[in-house]
């Protein structure tokens, strides 16, 4: 009985923890869209590459992010 309560109670824990990084990773992929948007308004070359860089590195995370975590809602 105990082993059966901390199974589910590890399960609630992954699942909790899975939503967690799912809203997570939907902000920083927000975040990097805004980054990414932002090299319109930029006005040098070097400024527009910066934004480049730092929007998809960020995109990449939060789309990662939310793939593993999406996995792991399906999983649990």
């Amino acid at each position: 009985m105990d082993e059966q309560n901390e199974q589910t109670a590890r399960d609630q824990e992954r699942a909790r923890m899975s939503q967690i990084n799912l809203a997570l990773g939907a902000f920083i992929c927000f975040f990097g869209s805004v980054v990414l948007v932002s090299i319109f308004f930029t006005e040098t070359f070097i400024g527009k590459m910066t934004n480049l860089v730092a929007g998809v590195i960020l995109v990449t995370i939060g789309a990662i992010m939310v793939v593993r975590a999406k996995i792991q809602l399906r999983n649990s």
